[in-house]
């Protein structure tokens, strides 16, 4: 027995994996895509450059001199065929989990990235639906112990809208979201002076809250309809400019960039007011740990506390005592400011003091939340928000820290990885994650929330019967009545 299945024998509960990952086998994906397709658009798709590849081909005297980043290479298991293996065989994977000590994983593709980015709508919608279709048939007599996630088209809303309910109707319990859609910018100004944005910027990165070019509430409304926790996984669509900018160091380009990533994604289904309109939906953000989680929860309370509408009110230039700063100026800077400055109109001079800016039409930032109160806003922020933490993660102890505002317990959930190249063996991650109690990083309790609760709490929100007929079913429902009835005896 490995030590990851001697950790599993010892605890009282399931381990359940909300992030795995296959590597499929394409020649029997194909089909599904052709059927999808249809002959026509399927020549057209083979003929073109796959997503993957065109990022993954570039040579470095080729990124060198067009600026292209450098991307991932030799990312996949390769020395450890067995686990080589599992990734890509789904009956060998079935077989191997309980000796890998995870009760029931949750995969998600690996040649499927960037499916949902494909720029042709045509293409982009039909491939998805291959891959969702092979996903659904492939995975469906292994169900007990792991199911594969569906890829969700996200450039318009319809699309996403037909595809949920596609992924619906194949059977499949759990989708992911892409990070974003690139976007055409309409009137892009060549002369733009703005530090913000790049000379010559044309497109922009649209995380489909704040600004979106789309209402996507339909979609978030469509998910939570038909039972599905909405989770966002990179790399499923477009990338955002900025993520990776080394031409020749992956390693470089790939720390943080997942946090980085979903952390604007995080932002800005929060600041437009997802949470609020949808407060029973569930959302996850995987692959990208729970730090920088933690961090934009208390800046979010620091901009609230210091920008909500009532505390503008102290920054408003109109609120300014002319008269009394010039009486100021001129009884305590005469030597520091006004000897050097010459003759000068110290009025027009004090006025061009104040950092305006040019005011947005609608000066309330915090307009889509619906709060008035920092604990409110922690309200819309925890309950919702859910976390994919790999197996060395230390950085998890942060979602329980008390230096959280308001006693936040942020909702990390275990994302096994396995299947990439960040998991040298599948029969280790178990193991290395509990390996965080053993160093005193995390509390066992922490640790039955991040592999057990918070999975289950992340799955169950939208779906209460995903777990029937699955080898945590008794353990699932076991908790939920339980959680249940902590809520009612709270709230009486």
């Amino acid at each position: 027995m490995g030590e990851s299945q001697q950790v599993r024998a010892a605890l009282d509960h399931p381990v359940i994996d909300v992030d795995g990952h296959v590597i499929e086998f394409m020649p029997a994906i194909l089909p599904f895509v052709r059927e999808a397709l249809g002959p026509a658009a399927f020549d057209r798709y083979l003929n073109e450059p796959s997503p993957i590849a065109r990022i993954l081909e570039a040579d470095t005297e080729t990124r060198l001199a067009t600026g292209t980043p450098q991307s991932a290479w030799w990312g996949t298991p390769a020395a450890n065929t067995e686990d080589l293996a599992t990734a890509v065989i789904p009956r060998y994977m079935y077989e191997r989990l309980e000796s890998l000590g995870i009760d029931y994983s949750v995969l998600y593709p690996t040649k499927g990235f960037g499916i949902a980015g494909i720029e042709d709508p045509e293409i982009r919608q039909g491939v998805c639906r291959g891959f969702n279709d092979y996903y659904a048939a492939t995975y469906e007599q292994y169900a007990d112990r792991m199911t594969a996630a569906g890829v969700i088209p996200m450039h318009t809303p319809d699309e996403a809208v037909a595809e949920l309910e596609h992924c619906k109707a194949i059977g499949l319990k759990v989708v992911g979201f892409p990070e974003g859609v690139t976007r055409p910018i309409p009137n892009p100004d060549p002369g733009n002076l703005s530090p913000f944005m790049y000379p010559g910027q044309a497109f922009w990165f649209d995380h489909f809250g704040i600004d979106s070019a789309h209402d996507y509430d339909p979609v978030w409304a469509k998910a939570e309809e038909l039972g599905f926790a909405v989770t966002c996984h990179g790399g499923l669509g477009n990338m955002p400019t900025g993520s990776f900018v080394s031409r020749t160091n992956y390693s470089y380009n790939h720390i943080g960039s997942f946090a980085q990533r979903m952390h604007h994604m995080c932002k800005s289904l929060f600041m437009g007011g997802v949470t609020a309109r949808f407060p029973r939906l569930n959302i996850a953000f995987l692959e990208c740990g729970v730090g920088w989680a933690a961090i934009l929860l208390a800046d979010l309370l620091e901009h609230w506390e210091k920008r909500n509408p009532e505390a503008l009110r102290s920054l408003d230039p109109a609120t300014i005592d002319w008269v009394r700063l010039e009486e100021l100026v001129r009884t305590y800077g005469a030597e520091d400011l006004l000897a050097g400055a010459g003759d000068i109109d110290l009025d027009a001079a004090l006025r061009a003091l104040p950092g305006t800016g040019v005011p947005p039409d609608d000066l309330d930032d915090w307009r889509f939340l619906q709060v008035s109160s920092e604990d409110e806003l922690v309200e819309r922020f925890v309950p919702r928000f859910f976390f994919g933490c790999e197996a060395d993660d230390r950085s998890i102890a942060y979602a329980f820290s008390k230096a959280n505002p308001k006693g936040a317990r942020l909702q990390p959930v275990f994302s096994s990885d396995m299947a990439h190249w960040d998991v040298e063996d599948m029969s280790d991650v178990v193991a290395e994650a509990f390996g965080l109690v053993r160093k005193g990083v995390l509390e066992e309790p922490d640790f039955r929330e991040l592999v057990f609760e918070n999975p289950a709490r992340l799955l169950l929100g939208q779906n209460p019967d995903l777990f029937v007929g699955t080898v945590v079913e008794q353990s699932v429902a076991t908790f939920a009545a339980a959680a249940r009835a902590e809520r009612e005896g709270a709230s009486a």
